[in-house]
């Protein structure tokens, strides 16, 4: 089956694109401001091995501080799930307990690990194990104190990414877990299926535990089997000492519930890391005494519309506007016409009035009269006419984005046309950087780039196109014949690069094998330098081995230059954006001085970020990009697009491209 990039293949049960009213409309966007004030909270309930009754572990738990009422999460993450912002609220909660565990490890405290709900909706696309390690390492937490939840929900719709999903964290040195272990039907597919470390036992099965034989041995079946697997068990819900007396009997590994604790604020669950025994068994925790309120926004008011079936919904990330003080860009325009419009009107009754404030006109030699009261209410009337438009364009913009996109960042994106909106990790923030219309623009029709779902591939219907790879010794020893015939029309292979410690020029241990290889299958070639060039010279220097390498060989493709961030800490990570610029053009001169395309490859941060384009402008772009649709607002020639391909004669994964212009 073929899709446009454009949509997507998600399940219509899943809620994303659905439509509400205004109500609905209006806590969308008090959940927008929320996550980008920093009004939700994470609280920590504590795990406890049931051996010694130590600390074990914690699950981070979000709330909402809702006008000073802690809210919590049934107030507003079903609505999150519709919408989509769930995928927004998850990477919340881990970023805030990433940066709390570095302040708690910075201290000096002895940390544990601590688990973080994922929602089923990550799994519509790829990525989301390698944005999870990004934030970890971010805060520079060891990997083995995260552990990530997913419940058995998850599961059902996207099973090949959440396998894929789990094993790369494994890879990565974080734990996942399945959570509400025994509350559906997949739960032993799941654990035939996938590489979890962890098993939760869901809280309904423990009450029938203790006085029902039947099930006492589904709890024992479920642990035994756990443990065969190799896997840790907790049990939460734990609430009486007859539960906890159970559960040790049964040989469980580690316990959570209020029997213990209930989640806690940070700054008391900072005291458990500190004093970390708990009391002799059987001895609860106090329970909270104030309930907490759950009728500000009742979600049954908010009323929903199914999307239409044929909508499609593609992909994204997470944003907010604050450039030139713009805190919400689109809320000023729509104000700033709304008050031109009331203020027009303004005018015009005043213009009527009377002195003995009585307005007057005439409409066919008859006189109308309004009063100052009757004007005031005019004016009601308008402004209330004024908000009512306001929010059906809201509505009505909302419901066109959403029907072909996943998350946020698509929406605001189509709000600002004339900037380049993306997040920035860094700064924790988005950024905003407008379009220079005096560059060649993307002229590429996105609606045009299809997706193949069985393959990954991507073709244009716009012109011709053609598929390539790039490679490097990375994907070791290649069938080059099995390549062109898997429908392969070009490859840009290594021929070397420069250490980002050390500053050595090393050529790539399989380029003459592959460029040999591929010529020989008949596939076009080009080749590309990995660059930690510091200065000009050094760029020039570059250049002329790449020239060597490729000497003996009829080199029709470009010769690229790549400029990306280094996996650690760089040579490079000082230079400024126009020392790059500089070292770019340099390299691409020199190339091109002794007869051949030159082309640089980079990304967003690149491209838009750090270099200036306008110095770049007569060079071919290879862009990388791995999300949906395709968004950059430049001309390029090439777009690296996965980094996850497959493609026989190439063992394991390999980067995917698409070429807009031939040069073969």
């Amino acid at each position: 089956m073929v899709q446009p990039i454009s949509g997507s293949t998600y399940s219509e049960s899943q809620g994303y694109g659905e439509q509400f009213d205004v109500e609905g409309l209006k806590f969308f966007r008090r959940l927008l401001s929320a996550l980008q004030n920093k009004e939700f909270i994470v609280y920590f309930q504590p795990k406890v091995s049931i051996d010694d009754l130590n600390i074990a572990g914690a699950e981070a738990l979000i709330r909402w501080n809702y006008n000073g009422d802690i809210k919590p999460p049934v107030f507003f993450i079903p609505f999150c799930e519709r919408t989509g912002l769930v995928i927004d609220v998850d990477f919340y909660v881990l970023e805030e307990t990433c940066r709390k565990m570095r302040e708690w490890m910075d201290k000096g405290l002895q940390m544990v690990r601590v688990s973080v709900n994922f929602s089923k909706f990550h799994f519509n696309e790829a990525g989301v194990a390698e944005r999870i390690y990004n934030t970890i390492k971010k805060y520079e937490i060891p990997p083995e104190y995260i552990e990530v939840e997913f419940t058995e929900t998850a599961y059902l719709d996207k099973e090949e990414i959440l396998e894929t999903t789990i094993d790369k964290l494994k890879n990565y040195g974080i734990k996942s877990s399945i959570d509400d272990f025994g509350s559906g039907y997949s739960s032993l597919n799941m654990l035939q299926n996938m590489d979890f470390e962890v098993v939760k036992l869901d809280k309904s099965l423990l009450g029938k535990g203790v006085k029902n034989a039947k099930a006492r041995k589904v709890i024992s079946s479920i642990i035994h089997m756990a443990k065969e697997l190799d896997m840790e068990v907790l049990a939460e819900g734990v609430e009486t000492t007859e539960e906890l007396g159970l559960l040790q009997e049964l040989k469980c590994d580690v316990v959570q519930g209020f029997l213990f604790d209930q989640p806690l604020p940070m700054d008391e669950f900072e005291k458990r890391l500190r004093y970390r025994k708990y009391p002799s068994q059987g001895a609860p925790r106090k329970r909270e005494t104030k309930p907490m309120q759950l009728r500000d926004v009742d979600e049954s008011e908010i009323k929903w519309e199914e999307r239409p079936s044929h909508a499609y919904i593609p992909e994204t990330e997470y944003p907010k506007k604050n450039k030139n003080n713009r805190k919400s860009g689109l809320g000023f325009l729509i104000a700033g016409v709304v008050m031109f419009l009331l203020a027009f009107t303004v005018l015009g009754l005043t213009l009527l009035l009377s002195k003995g404030g009585k307005a007057e006109t005439k409409n066919n030699d008859e006189q109308i009269l309004y009063t100052e009261d009757q004007v005031e209410l005019l004016i009601d009337e308008a402004r209330e006419e004024a908000r009512e438009e306001e929010d059906k364009a809201f509505v009505t913009k909302l419901r066109t984005v959403s029907e072909i996109s996943l998350g946020t960042l698509d929406w605001y994106r189509s709000l600002f046309p004339d900037d380049i909106v993306f997040w920035d990790n860094a700064g924790n923030k988005f950024l905003y950087i407008p379009v220079n219309k005096e560059l060649k623009p993307n002229t590429l029709v996105i609606d045009d780039l299809i997706q193949n779902e069985e393959t990954g591939r991507i073709d244009y219907t716009g012109h011709d196109a053609y598929t390539g790879v790039d490679v490097s010794s990375f994907q070791g020893e290649i069938d080059w014949d099995k390549v062109k015939a898997d429908g392969v029309d070009f490859v840009i292979i290594r021929c070397g690069l420069r250490g980002y410690a050390n500053g050595r020029l090393v050529e790539d241990p399989n380029f003459t094998a592959n460029i040999e290889g591929a010529k020989a299958a008949g596939l076009a070639v080009g080749v590309y330098f990995y660059s930690q060039a510091v200065d000009i010279a050094e760029a020039i220097e570059e250049a002329d081995m790449v020239l060597e390498l490729i000497e003996p060989y009829h080199v029709t493709g470009p010769v690229a230059i790549d400029i990306e961030q280094a996996p650690d800490a760089a040579r490079t990570d000082v230079l400024t954006g126009e020392e790059l610029t500089d070292i770019a053009v340099a390299f691409c001169d020199h190339v091109k001085n002794a007869g051949y395309d030159p082309m640089i490859y980079s990304g967003m941060k690149y491209f838009v970020r750090i270099m200036d384009m306008t110095k770049l402008e007569d060079y071919d772009k290879w862009f990388c990009y791995y999300n949906r649709p395709l968004y950059f607002p430049y001309e390029i020639a090439n777009w690296q697009y996965s980094k996850s391909g497959t493609v026989d004669g190439i063992e394991g994964s390999v980067d995917l491209n698409i070429l807009f212009k031939k040069w073969w």
